[in-house]
């Protein structure tokens, strides 16, 4: 392959004079910015201007017609060659691609939509003329069809009905009289994207457009990229997604049983969520209503009203969760790690519920005579101990709707041989709604406890990978 090398920054002026004149004026460092600004809109004012006037300078319509017919003459210009005098040389083609919106974006199918243009510029060495001989006319709008151009193709969109650069129908295209041509296709394009949900709604996204010219391989024609990343200085903010990490690459794209290779860029970025309106209005009511669910446990059981407030609570829950889940990407293989959150609150809430209704149930029991189990009464014991409240001191037998009994024994050892046996030392009692605040009480702090692990360890794996992206 022939060497090629980039065009000089004093060619591109030259076909670009407009460029040339603002690169030309002197820049002081103290200037200010809106100085700066002023500066810019009269130099371009004054390249307009002198451009405009270049145009209209004594061209008359005779002087166009031979000019176009001079330079679209099919015994001097076939629009199938490329456009140089020496055909052993290699063609360059400068190709930026310029990102103005987000359209669309399908989160299941990966389906990406935007809106942008692309400016490709090359040096057509048969359309160059003197400007003196047609009424002064420096640049000309090329007409559709009548010209070769690079045929560049999406290789990686979503549908093959538009994968042409141009299939939208809007690619306007001039030359100068040095032969140099800037075409400017736009419209919408589609791509697929490589969609990655585990960390929703914190994911990240990469998308790419490829492109590889179809009329020409690498022994003819070169792409090169004069910023060498994709410009998104004119792109719309979209409210939901965050553009990060443009980069646009030249790379030849090589087929080992044709031996062909062909030029390909390919512009690829990242799409980043914007968390802040699902967190406020998905998340935020589910942890808010799981909390309150926990709260429960402080609702006294003989009051009639502690029941039906948890399932209250579960019921709105469930619509929550489930409107919740229909906003998560439904994607087995990579599950997002919200969806286990997700199952663990639905969890601990199905938990409550199931507590509250054991607690009732005991409360009930109880007011009827029926005793507590002998788990129960220990626990109540040791928490009165841990209190400070010694037990009193009253016969076994004395038992009654609201108070209950449990006998406290310990091991002694019999002096004569040896063997441990249990004497009871007193008994103590205790009422129902001590049972009832022990035993909600320990619930209450490791639910809440478990609650609180789950969230942290989410929040920190988020902020580690966010930090990394």
């Amino acid at each position: 392959m022939a060497n090629v090398s980039l065009p000089s920054r004093d060619t591109h002026y030259e076909k670009f004079p407009t460029r040339k004149l603002l690169a030309a004026q002197p820049r002081d460092s103290k200037m200010t910015v809106m100085e700066t600004m002023d500066a810019t809109k009269s130099l371009l004012f004054k390249a307009l201007f002198s451009q405009m006037l270049t145009f209209v300078y004594g061209q008359t319509y005779n002087e166009m017609d031979h000019l176009l017919g001079h330079l679209f003459n099919e015994s001097r210009y076939n629009k199938f060659l490329r456009p140089l005098h020496n055909q052993s040389h290699v063609m360059k083609v400068n190709f930026t691609q310029h990102l103005s919106s987000i359209e669309y974006f399908d989160i299941s199918s990966g389906e990406l939509l935007i809106s942008g243009f692309f400016e490709i510029t090359w040096t057509d060495e048969l359309l160059a003329w003197n400007p003196s001989m047609y009424g002064g006319k420096d640049m000309i709008p090329l007409p559709k069809g009548a010209f070769w151009k690079p045929e560049l193709a999406l290789t990686n969109e979503a549908a093959n009905d538009k994968s042409s650069i141009d299939s939208n129908g809007f690619s306007p295209a001039w030359a100068t009289s040095q032969g140099s041509v800037i075409m400017v296709p736009a419209g919408s394009y589609k791509t697929r994207c490589n969609v990655d949900t585990s960390l929703y709604p914190f994911d990240i996204h990469t998308c790419s457009f490829q492109f590889i010219v179809s009329n020409h391989d690498t022994t003819e024609l070169m792409l090169y990229s004069p910023t060498g990343n994709l410009d998104i200085g004119n792109l719309i903010e979209n409210g939901e997604w965050l553009v990060e990490n443009t980069k646009a690459i030249i790379k030849p794209v090589s087929d080992e049983n044709f031996r062909l290779s062909v030029p390909m860029s390919e512009a690829s970025f990242s799409l980043k969520r914007r968390p802040a309106f699902e967190m406020i209005n998905n998340y935020t009511p589910v942890i808010l209503m799981t909390v309150l669910n926990l709260f429960t446990c402080f609702v006294r059981p003989d009051s009639g009203e502690r029941l039906s407030f948890a399932v209250t609570l579960y019921l709105s829950l469930v619509f929550a969760t489930t409107a919740l889940v229909e906003t998560i990407p439904s994607n087995s293989l990579k599950i997002p790690h919200m969806s286990f959150v997700i199952f663990i609150i639905n969890f601990l809430n199905t938990a409550s519920v199931l507590w509250n209704i054991f607690i009732v149930n005991l409360s009930r029991k109880a007011n009827v005579g029926h005793p507590f189990p002998a788990f129960i009464t220990k626990i109540v014991v040791q928490k009165r101990k841990r209190d400070g409240n010694k037990p009193n001191k009253i016969k076994p037998d004395d038992r009654s709707a609201t108070k209950i009994v449990s006998v406290e024994s310990e091991e002694t050892t019999n002096e004569k041989n040896g063997d441990r046996i249990h004497e009871t030392k007193y008994v103590t009692d205790f009422t129902v709604e001590e049972v009832a605040e022990g035993l909600d009480r320990i619930f209450f702090l490791v639910a809440l406890l478990l609650f609180f692990l789950i969230i942290s360890i989410y929040s920190i794996l988020l902020a580690i990978v966010w930090n990394k992206t």
